[in-house]
């Protein structure tokens, strides 16, 4: 993973795009919906032609069983492995206009992970152009029940959500129990190793730990995407520490963890609570979200792996 993929998430959450709230009652064509930053569109039709600016938005796409319609991705779209065949329209941060336009797409999908510029110039050109930014699990149930009612799939879309909140429920209740005789474990998570930036407050990452059952020790830096000196994360001493495979060019492993200078000194070092997760699980407002929330559910209560695997 280059510098250059870490801006990414450096630049996640500068610009907001929430979803207007889903109604049962949606349903059928033409429909018309304005985004929380006024980006507005009508379509007259079920779109037939679909654009995905983000990751996320491409794996939503393919949940709905959409992809016939995926007309164009992101190079950083990797999930499912066949996305990677689909027409590139640049990366998240540096759309190609020019290619987006000659693919004459009816309906272009956007997160926070898009420059709100792009998603204007799109909107000023005619195209039917809106962004979501849901903050936590809930958001993005919603989400994909608002992004299922544009693009025809309501039905599809009801059937994952009502999926992904049973099996959330199920965990938060494991949480929930678990929580009743034991404090929440203090988390550190690594976004990136050198230097070492974490999740601050009002960012996905943070309320998937929250959820999780963990206190997020990075919610009380200043911004969403903090940097943390060694003397700061020593102070702090988590009792869990996770990262992933992609917080530093080349990789990562756990053994690289717990032999940097000075991190002997950590509590989750010395009791080896140190975790590699799934990045784009955890990091993607998707259906795999819940796939994430386990991942992080198991390093920080390892002894409610069992159960959670059966979730």
């Amino acid at each position: 993973m280059s510098k250059k993929i870490f801006a990414i998430f450096l630049v996640m959450f500068v610009i907001i795009f929430t979803a207007e709230a889903y109604t049962a009652d949606k349903t059928g064509f033409p429909v018309q919906y304005e985004d929380e930053l006024g980006h507005k569109i009508i379509l007259e039709k079920e779109p037939e032609r679909i654009i995905s600016l983000a990751p996320s938005i491409t794996e939503l796409i393919y949940f709905l069983g959409l992809e016939d319609k995926l007309v164009g991705v992101t190079t950083y779209a990797n999930y499912p492995p066949e996305a990677a065949e689909k027409e590139k329209i640049g990366s998240v941060t540096e759309v190609n206009i020019e290619k987006i336009i000659t693919l004459e797409p009816d309906l272009i999908i956007a997160d926070s992970i898009n420059k709100s510029e792009a998603l204007k110039r799109l909107n000023n050109l005619g195209l039917a152009a809106v962004g979501f930014n849901p903050l936590d699990i809930e958001e993005t149930i919603d989400m994909i029940k608002t992004i299922g009612w544009l693009t025809g799939s309501s039905k599809k879309a009801e059937q994952i959500a009502e999926k992904m909140n049973f099996r959330l429920k199920k965990i938060e209740s494991l949480i929930a129990e678990k929580l009743q005789n034991t404090k929440r474990p203090d988390v550190f998570y690594e976004i990136w190793s050198d230097p070492l930036y974490t999740a601050g407050d009002n960012t996905f990452i943070n309320s998937v730990i929250e959820t999780a059952g963990g206190n997020n020790i990075g919610k009380n830096a200043e911004g969403a995407w903090p940097r943390f000196g060694i003397e700061s994360l020593i102070l702090a001493d988590p009792d869990v520490y996770i990262s992933s495979p992609h917080s530093a060019a080349g990789g990562i492993t756990i053994k690289d963890i717990l032999n940097r200078p000075l991190f002997s000194e950590l509590k989750a070092v010395k009791k080896e609570r140190v975790y590699l997760v799934d990045q784009d699980k955890i990091s993607r407002p998707s259906p795999r979200i819940i796939d994430g929330l386990k991942e992080i559910a198991a390093a920080i209560f390892p002894e409610l792996k069992d159960k959670l695997e059966g979730i």
